[in-house]
């Protein structure tokens, strides 16, 4: 018989709880008495007793007593359990209370964890009787889920208790970020958007490593094997982005990409928008990406901007737009945007005839050649703001400022390099990137170091269309000390476990391909998404970015392999150079395979040079070599291949050992000078810098300068001091650059700040 049939034709009403009213259905008496363990025969019976009784506009609690007084007079113990699930109230994940169901259970099973109906609704009902042999007065849906997911384990169905697991973190750990903060990444402050940014990356990881990732490479990276970098962004962003402003002031400027949730507007008309407009397509490309921001050839393809413009109002213009990227505290959870800017000496011979463009997005006979004054013009105006810097004297963190250097050229520049090396003597601020003679024509440097060779096929095109960008899709780390630990002393062994990591590192690329295709093509990064041409051609391509393979502890893995360190035996440095040499021919062999820019990399090590020595303490004991004091649980290893920091040798010694690092690093290197004087010389500093770009291989380098900034005066000092000379006060902040950024040492790691109480600092 079809019971709802009958009992919507008798149209008896039912009040609910929340005021509400539904025709009463005895088939939710059966379902009811059912799930309490009644019969059906029985939940039949008591069922039509009820429904003899019940009269219109009865509510659902007189019906929950008339059927438990029912079943009480066939048995007290179904009564007890009727009454029981008859009041289990779940907390449900979207906010709500609702009775406990185990149909839901069954359906959520079939949906989620792709199991059949039977096997569903056997775990369902095993997960109920666990339940009531608990009596809970009220469940959570996150208990209910880890009930489901052992009873998934108890009958064998791992593979779907890996689907139906939820995300999520311990209260403990909550309430640890909340109250103490994090320094996993030390441009980030405690505040509550950076809280609520951890408690998102902490699922985004899980989620990564369970739900996305194969198993073996997945137990890589928990392994320390590899370390893939931004793990909280892996399903969703590409890593960095280099921009041409140049597309902007032809086209105009969308926020989100598509003008749906914010204004459009065209092609600046006034330098103010143009600068302004340069400043929020790095804040808006952010949303997009995991990495850094930058533009290249920044002034080059400004300069048409400030023609006619007196110098006050040009610096004025530079002052607004590093203002702007040094205060848009906006990105990702309550920081600012990781920007960067390269600038030239003069117009680069690749840009020379290249017709410019103007405000108001006009192409007209001039080149850039023709506007050489006004970039030269706007490069000592960003110069002379950053030697300013902001309104206490503090350093501009951001933009980062990375100079243009050509070795052939630097006599002819002589009064451009001597202003770059007063900020360096000031500051430590600017980072030089030297145009060595093996290096690409067509490249942009972004984030800390990372150089992202221009896909030739498409350069010229982009060159006269305004459209040059590069980037990074990913980053992924081998953790080279680890590969000589698994060798034994055995070189065999050693390049046998490294292609391991190397093929583990490339199959990770490889699958990130696959999500950012996947993701544009739902629509999912819209700013990177727009259109750049009438091909469709869209503004961010995947198989035209880098695939990033990092190393770390190239020093540590030849202290493991050869029981000396690179600059303690020469022996030792061949044999690293051997790794690098291998490594860079299996990157060329992926280039070759794929057809992907495959690249290898130096690694900044910011958090993995900590997490990866820790992990192999943790594991392989007195065998692990590391640099920090175990003690105080400060340990790290070196960064890519760094002479290790507190080796006590001559500065060109050590550039030379890294040096010869540097043009095997096609995916961009750096090395490190810190400076031992509070107030270095900036001649001193030009003549080093001019012997380093034509007597070394060095393609990238910074000066880095202990900074001390007194909270009470303002006084910014050189050096790292415990007193202000100024005023006497003790509240000092100490700053220094932490990879490729200057930051507040308060917010590094224990790792990064044993690092800097270990650098050799050289005076100049």
């Amino acid at each position: 018989m079809d019971f709802t049939n009958v009992n919507v034709e008798n149209g008896l009403r039912v009040k609910k709880k929340n005021a509400s009213e539904e025709l009463f259905d005895k088939e939710k008496i059966i379902k009811s008495c059912m799930d309490s363990g009644v019969s059906f025969q029985t939940s039949l019976k008591v069922a039509s007793e009820v429904a003899k009784n019940v009269s219109d506009g009865v509510t659902t609690d007189d019906i929950r007593r008339m059927v438990a007084d029912h079943l009480a007079r066939h048995d007290p113990n179904l009564a007890e359990s009727y009454m029981y699930h008859s009041r289990l109230m779940v907390r449900t994940s979207n906010t709500q209370m609702e009775l406990f169901d185990r149909g839901k259970i069954a359906r959520s099973l079939i949906k989620e964890a792709d199991i059949d109906r039977a096997h569903a609704e056997a775990v369902s009902q095993d997960v109920e009787e666990e339940i009531s042999r608990l009596h809970l007065h009220y469940v959570t849906a996150p208990l209910i889920r880890e009930i489901v997911n052992v009873k998934l384990l108890e009958n064998g169905l791992e593979s779907a208790r890996a689907r139906y697991t939820r995300l999520g973190m311990p209260v403990y750990d909550v309430s640890k970020l909340i109250n103490v903060g994090s320094k996993e990444n030390a441009n980030l402050q405690h505040n509550p958007e950076t809280i609520h940014k951890l408690m998102a990356d902490s699922i985004a990881r899980e989620y990564a490593l369970i739900n996305v990732l194969p198993v073996e490479l997945a137990d890589s990276h928990m392994k320390g094997e590899i370390h893939i970098h931004d793990l909280d962004y892996f399903a969703t962003r590409p890593f960095c982005f280099s921009h041409d402003i140049r597309f902007f002031l032809k086209h105009g400027f969308k926020a989100d990409g598509t003008g749906d949730h914010a204004s459009i507007a065209g092609p600046a008309r006034r330098p103010e928008v143009a600068f302004l407009h340069a400043a929020k397509v790095l804040a808006s490309a952010q949303t997009n990406c995991a990495g850094g921001q930058g533009f290249s050839f920044f002034n080059t393809f400004l300069a048409p901007t400030i023609e006619g413009l007196e110098y006050d109002r040009v610096k004025q213009l530079a002052q607004m737009f590093i203002y702007e990227m040094s205060q848009m505290y906006v990105a990702r959870g309550g920081q600012m945007v990781f920007s960067s800017i390269d600038v030239d000496m003069e117009v680069p011979k690749m840009f020379r005839d290249i017709p410019a463009i103007k405000l108001g997005g006009k192409v007209e006979k001039e080149t850039y050649a023709d506007y050489e004054e006004e970039a030269k013009t706007l490069f000592n105006a960003l110069l002379d703001v950053y030697l300013g810097g902001d309104a206490i004297g503090k350093p501009f963190n951001f933009p980062k400022l990375e100079v243009q250097v050509h070795p052939d050229s630097m006599d002819k520049n002589r009064d451009a390099l001597m202003k770059v090396s007063e900020l360096s003597a000031k500051f430590g601020t600017p980072y030089y990137i030297i145009n060595q003679p093996y290096m690409p024509e067509f490249a942009c440097y972004q984030c800390c170091s990372f150089l992202m060779p221009l896909n030739e096929s498409s350069t010229q095109d982009d060159v006269y269309n305004g459209t040059i960008r590069g980037g990074g899709l990913q980053v992924v780390t081998i953790n080279l000390p680890q590969v000589a630990y698994n060798a034994g002393g055995s070189d065999e062994r050693f390049f046998e476990v490294l292609r391991d990591r190397m093929d583990k590192a490339k199959q990770t690329l490889l699958l990130k391909n696959k999500i950012i295709h996947k993701n544009l093509e739902h629509g999912m990064l819209p700013f990177m998404n727009q259109k750049i041409d009438d091909k469709g051609t869209r503004y961010l391509e995947p198989d035209l970015q880098s695939y990033i393979i990092g190393f770390i502890g190239m020093n540590e893995m030849a202290k493991v392999h050869t029981g000396m360190e690179m600059h303690e035996s020469d022996d030792a440095w061949k044999f690293a150079l051997r790794v690098m040499k291998r490594m860079n021919e299996i990157v060329a062999q992926f280039r070759s395979e794929t057809k992907l820019t495959f690249s290898l990399a130096r690694t900044p090590a910011e958090s993995s040079g900590e997490r990866l020595a820790k992990i192999d303490y943790k594991n392989y004991g007195s065998r692990a070599v590391f640099q920090g004091d175990i003690k105080t649980d400060s340990i790290y290893y070196t960064n890519s291949f760094h002479v290790r920091p507190s080796a006590n040798i001559p500065l060109f010694r050590r550039l030379q050992i890294e040096g010869a690092f540097h043009p095997l690093t096609d995916g961009g290197a750096m090395s490190h000078i810190w400076l031992s004087e509070a107030y270095p010389d900036p001649n001193a500093i030009y003549e080093l810098t001019k012997k380093i770009a034509t007597k070394t291989a060095i393609q990238y380098f910074a000066y880095t300068k202990d900074l001390s900034v007194c909270e009470n005066c303002g006084t910014t000092t050189g050096g790292l001091i415990k007193l202000c000379p100024k005023c006497g006060s003790e509240n000092m902040q100490w700053w220094s650059r932490i990879t490729g950024y200057y930051q507040n040492v308060t917010g590094w790691n224990k790792g990064k700040l044993e690092e800097l109480k270990d650098r050799t600092r050289y005076g100049i």
